[in-house]
């Protein structure tokens, strides 16, 4: 599965750049809200946009933040249910069900949590935080990841609740058929992600090195837009790949 191909498609036909310029709007406003949000609690005035906020307009860019992040995560599995029985990635209308599709999801992130934190749980009490034993099971959690993402995959083809996406062993079933193929995938995914970050943090640089006050807003709201505008392109792209993975081994 190449990451490089599904986001060229993202690209590809005019419906997809009128959803493009409308994806970049909403998550620079989203990274704007969160981030002058974090500017209060963290004292750091420097990558504020605007004036550090009191205690109304936080609570005001705290709301607007999340309800963007709502609706892009609904966003996603909207993307996922209408993109599963098509080869090429097609971003779907920015509307309102954007909502619809995130409660509809809720109850399997609720589950799925639930087991999650059970399992870390059972790790702390088997091993103690104070013990190798403890990372080298954290980290299998961690690996484990991408294949419950693919749980929530499988849900969002026709948003229909049944046994096989609250048992857990689901997982397992998954992985035996489809370990290496999303191994690979996800390494193409961390890299892409790595170097978001590495060029965002250049840019956050660039904004402390800036000599004027505006040349400093200028950096930091360009970085911040730009830069969460591309990790929600490659989220798109990772959860097609996984559907792709899916599709393409039958489960």
């Amino acid at each position: 599965m190449n990451i490089f191909k599904i986001i060229k498609e993202l690209y590809t036909g005019k419906e997809n750049l009128v959803a493009q310029t409308t994806i970049f709007a909403l998550v620079g406003i989203m990274a704007i809200s969160f981030n002058e949000v974090i500017s209060v609690f963290t004292g750091n005035t420097l990558y504020a946009i605007f004036a550090v906020p009191d205690g109304n307009e936080t609570i005001i860019f705290s709301m607007l933040g999340i309800m963007i992040f709502i609706f892009f995560t609904g966003y996603i599995y909207k993307f996922i249910h209408e993109n599963y029985d098509c080869e090429k990635a097609q971003l779907p209308t920015i509307s309102m069900d954007c909502f619809t599709c995130f409660a509809k999801i809720i109850p399997v992130i609720f589950v799925w949590g639930i087991y999650l934190g059970l399992a870390g749980y059972l790790g702390l009490i088997l091993f103690g935080v104070n013990h190798i034993e403890f990372y080298a099971y954290a980290i299998f959690l961690l690996v484990i990841l991408p294949f419950i993402n693919m749980v929530f995959v499988r849900f969002a083809k026709d948003f229909k609740y049944n046994l096989k996406i609250f048992n857990p062993l689901s997982v397992a079933k998954i992985m035996k058929k489809t370990f290496v193929q999303v191994f690979l995938f996800i390494l193409q995914f961390v890299a892409l992600g790595a170097i978001i970050s590495f060029l965002s943090g250049l840019g956050f640089k660039s904004a402390i090195d800036a000599q004027s006050r505006i040349a400093q807003l200028l950096c930091v709201l360009t970085v911040l837009c730009v830069s969460s505008y591309f990790q929600q392109v490659l989220n798109l792209a990772y959860y097609k790949g996984l559907t792709e993975i899916i599709k393409k081994n039958e489960l």
